[in-house]
């Protein structure tokens, strides 16, 4: 995927100390072939994706929005999101409304151009983002990505070609890599 398609198809909007003031956030969640997933969105993006059944997920996100309104309803954004995990080449818009560090955001920002069945080093990332020292900063801002799946921090891996870590395990990054391989 070119920088413009990438551009053209995700946008990272950072949630503001404002936005938090009044917050409001949907939530569904849905049977995939990586198990329980469970979406949550802004009203102007996705915030939150992870694996897991709903009530620790609910809690999860309750921890990091501590003023939010939550609310379980489907919309649109969630249904596009659902759309983006079953197919990873789908040609799905998405936009997400994200918590973090200026780093973090350029961080998950580049993540966002590598390839459906490609992988790269945690090095390439950081030397993308014109930080080639901060290789610890960036697995670390990768390891505290909101929104896996859509933007594929499963895609990363260390410069001698092993797997590394994952949030929600090395059997879901295999299945995920391995599923992404063949489409």
């Amino acid at each position: 995927m070119s920088n413009q398609e990438k551009q053209s198809r995700y946008k990272i909007i950072p949630i503001t100390v404002d936005d938090e003031k009044n917050l409001t956030i949907r939530y569904d969640s849905f049977d995939s072939i990586y198990g329980h997933i469970f979406v949550a969105a802004t009203d102007k993006g996705i915030c939150y994706l992870g694996i897991g059944d709903e009530p620790e997920m609910l809690e999860e996100l309750k921890k990091r929005f501590l003023n939010a309104v939550l609310v379980k309803q489907k919309n649109q954004m969630i249904k596009d999101a659902v759309t983006q995990v079953s197919n990873p080449n789908a040609t799905t818009e998405i936009t997400f409304h994200l918590k973090g560090t200026e780093f973090q955001l350029n961080v998950w920002d580049e993540l966002l151009n590598t390839k459906v069945g490609e992988t790269c080093s945690y090095m390439h990332i950081a030397e993308k983002i014109g930080r080639p020292k901060a290789v610890r900063a960036v697995a670390s801002a990768i390891g505290q990505n909101p929104v896996t799946f859509l933007i594929p921090c499963h895609r990363i891996i260390r410069s001698d070609g092993t797997l590394g870590g994952y949030y929600w395990g090395l059997d879901i990054k295999k299945k995920i890599l391995k599923h992404e391989s063949t489409i």
